[in-house]
């Protein structure tokens, strides 16, 4: 894996002699750095801030494994391809049909309460945090579940399988 030197990654690039192990690490990388600058930073957060960022977390790393192996791991192929093609996807089919109306119905449902202000504030926060979670597991489930090992062209043309 390299870090600094855009050279030789762009050799590899170029030779196609980039190992999907390095794919998935580049993915794993990125992924986690990407988590741990939305660290929670509110003025004032709460644990149930922290609680969501850490098993947010570990869903990043366990669900980003499956999909790599479901690939087929080392052997597998345009694993980048298809797990950036099929996140795009789950993750707008998630929003439409999983964020948005999950907000929505907490949105009424805190409404109804009728809850003191602060009461209300909270009530919103925690909505807020469990909506967000529960898309991104929709989302990584969905994700992983699409995440099959398709066959390449050059098998389907030798028909071997």
């Amino acid at each position: 894996m390299k870090f600094l030197g855009i050279q030789a990654l762009k050799t590899q690039l170029s030779e196609g002699s980039l190992k999907q192990s390095e794919v998935f690490g580049y993915w794993l990388a990125s992924s986690l750095l990407l988590h741990f600058l939305i660290f929670p930073m509110a003025h004032e957060p709460t644990d149930w801030d922290f609680v969501f960022w850490a098993a947010s977390l570990v869903v990043i790393v366990v669900m980003l494994r499956k999909c790599y192996l479901d690939n087929g791991g080392e052997s597998g192929v345009k694993f980048s391809d298809k797990f950036i093609s099929i996140t795009w996807v789950m993750t707008l089919r998630g929003f439409l049909f999983v964020f948005v109306p999950l907000v929505v119905v907490g949105s009424l449902v805190i409404g109804f309460l009728g809850l003191s202000d602060e009461a209300t504030n909270q009530l919103i926060d925690n909505s807020a945090l469990i909506d967000a979670f529960v898309f991104e597991l929709w989302v990584w489930f969905r994700t992983a579940a699409k995440q099959i090992k398709i066959p390449t062209l050059s098998i389907l043309a030798t028909g071997d399988k």
